[in-house]
């Protein structure tokens, strides 16, 4: 009986082996500290990988705190992408993180990665970049509740935030169309907010600014020790950010689905041809499986070093 939990928040995924209720009964059996059951009716969706969900048991909400390794992540489910099931990896890699670097984080979400880095390590600043503005409010709040004072949040695309993250600064955030009602939504606070589009004076925010205000800036200034990148949909073609960004010698995680017999075969593939195509030697340190996502496909974290040519 495969489900995953969250905080007090049971989710069970089709196909159903048994019917709705058995899964019910067994739940509330089992895990007396469940108060709401909901299966899964969509698959992850972009742009947030979020899916839809449907009440079978409980309270009526979305909304929990998970708590994993003494740390404690506020999230909605139906919000943002979270999974309990990546604390041993998150972890995993906090504790390969060396003291003094400077730490980037794409695609972040609710801050788990950046906030075990700040906890379990010695960074000197971990750099979160999201998208999803509903995540990054609950990934503010996360940073507070665990007074994880090194962890610089910003909102936006990293294809936008990274060229120009020396000139940002925590709650910052860069909006564009695709996003701008779901910011104006998710009611987040921001400190400065850089529209790529018209300014819209709904977002909530201590300071309006125009894309002009990158216009001479440095692109690619400011230079990571080492880059995370857990989306392992297509992560890859987030490379052409993140080659740019990492110092000589800087190590980049990277996630991707591959097959599990042919995944060495298919990370060379994947990294020799973005070596070729943007101009850069690397080094393989190790590939890890993470989970499955169908028989025969892992999530892999592939852990390699850049060296410039």
């Amino acid at each position: 009986m495969a489900f995953d939990i969250v905080g007090d928040i049971a989710i069970l995924k089709k196909p159903l082996k048994y019917s709705e209720e058995e899964y019910v009964r067994k739940i509330v059996e089992k895990h007396k500290g469940v108060r709401t059951i909901l299966l899964q009716e969509t698959e992850v969706e972009p742009p947030y990988r979020i899916a839809r969900y449907r009440l079978l048991y409980g309270e009526n909400r979305t909304e929990t705190i998970a708590i994993e390794y003494g740390l404690k992540f506020k999230v909605d489910v139906a919000r943002c992408y979270y999974s309990s099931r990546l604390s041993n990896e998150r972890y995993r890699i906090a504790r390969n993180v060396k003291d003094g670097e400077d730490v980037l984080v794409m695609f972040s979400g609710v801050n788990p990665y950046s906030i075990y880095i700040s906890k379990f390590s010695k960074a000197r600043t971990i750099y979160s970049v999201e998208l999803n503005p509903f995540a990054v409010k609950y990934g503010l709040e996360n940073v507070r509740l665990n007074k994880a004072n090194n962890v610089i949040t910003i909102l936006g695309d990293v294809r936008d935030v990274v060229p120009y993250i020396e000139y940002l600064s925590n709650s910052d955030g860069i909006v564009k169309e695709e996003i701008l009602e779901d910011t104006i939504e998710s009611s987040i606070e921001l400190n400065r907010v850089i529209f790529l589009d018209k300014i819209d004076y709904r977002v909530k925010a201590r300071e309006y600014l125009e894309r002009e205000f990158f216009e001479g800036k440095e692109r690619f200034k400011k230079k990571f020790d080492r880059i995370i990148m857990p989306l392992p949909k297509e992560s890859d073609l987030f490379l052409e950010v993140a080659i740019p960004a990492i110092k000589d010698g800087g190590i980049i995680h990277l996630y991707h689905f591959l097959s599990e017999e042919n995944y060495l075969e298919e990370a060379e593939k994947i990294l020799e041809e973005y070596s070729n195509r943007i101009g850069f030697e690397y080094e393989i340190l190790g590939i890890t499986r993470v989970g499955d996502i169908s028989p025969g496909v892992y999530r892999f974290c592939i852990d390699f070093k850049v060296k410039r040519t």
